[in-house]
């Protein structure tokens, strides 16, 4: 199919087009996520990812959502505020997120307008989960896809890379040097695992796991639910999404232990970067300070 590139103008416009919700990734992190976003795009659609709301700026909207539903504080989040965020993605750039991501969001936007497909459609990765019951009822006839796997293998998995890059010890101090990035994505995240499981990694983890997917069961009604564990491979997801199994193409198997933890090892060194341009500021408008004062006194 060829490629119809579009003036900005006319991507502004698409972007801001009210296409209905089709599927909710409703299951946990490390439970073939990544893996089944590989898949997903592969069929024509773009998920709202984890990534997608750091490089969006939307971390900080999500965590006033948890807030509002966990802890009462605000407004309960219901379609206005998922539309806000959701309608083909409100673009607003995180202004401390590194350019070469701007880019690439750039061209995985035009796309995935240019080429018609189900574009900001899918949404997944936690926080979203925990507001199950809320997206259901602001999207009605959207499909929900509840990636698992075993218990004892997801809380291992956790606890080698998501449960042990907030281990890092250094997290607490870059996030007040670096309250822009490092600030929010650490206050995001330690706040969403203090709700879901009270930050304990063990079996109280699992045991909320647990919970979560009988919370999910319960609230979903049956003809629009999916369990599915990504090792099941292309036929019952695309059965369930209707939509022809790629030929030739074996299912995506992304986001092993070594790449997650990669990965966030650069969103720490890019934090550490911000913190290092933030004390240089500091200590600079200090010395001119400092410089203008001596001069006066002189």
């Amino acid at each position: 199919m060829s490629v119809e590139w579009r003036s900005p103008s006319q991507l502004k416009e698409l972007v801001k087009q009210d296409r209905p919700m089709k599927v909710l990734i409703m299951g946990m992190p490390r439970s073939g996520t990544m893996s089944l976003v590989a898949a997903l795009k592969k069929l024509g659609y773009t998920p709202y990812d984890f990534i997608d709301r750091i490089i969006l700026g939307h971390l900080p909207r999500w965590t006033d959502a948890l807030r509002a539903k966990f802890l009462g504080q605000g407004k309960p989040w219901g379609k206005p505020e998922f539309d806000r965020l959701l309608k083909g993605f409100d673009v607003r750039l995180s202004p401390t997120f590194p350019l070469q991501s701007l880019i690439t969001l750039t061209l995985q936007l035009m796309r995935a307008i240019s080429t018609n497909a189900d574009f900001g459609q899918c949404v997944l990765d936690v926080p979203c989960p925990f507001f199950t019951e809320e997206f259901l009822s602001a999207y009605p006839s959207s499909l929900v896809i509840l990636n698992k796997r075993d218990p004892d293998a997801w809380l291992a998995s956790m606890n080698s890379t998501l449960f042990h890059v907030f281990s890092w010890s250094s997290w607490p101090l870059l996030a007040r040097l670096d309250p822009g990035f490092a600030g929010t994505w650490y206050t995001h995240c330690t706040l969403t695992w203090e709700i879901f499981c009270g930050n304990d990694y063990g079996e109280k983890c699992k045991e909320k796991y647990l919970e979560h997917y009988d919370y999910v069961r319960r609230v979903t009604p049956k003809d629009r639910l999916l369990e599915y564990e990504v090792k099941e491979g292309w036929e019952p997801l695309c059965k369930f999404l209707g939509k022809e199994v790629p030929e030739g193409e074996d299912f995506p198997n992304v986001n092993d232990k070594g790449s997650f933890v990669e990965g966030h090892g650069k969103l720490w060194a890019y934090g550490v970067f911000n913190a290092v341009k933030n004390i240089s500021i500091g200590l600079t408008s200090v010395a001119v300070g400092v410089a203008a004062w001596w001069w006066y006194r002189a």
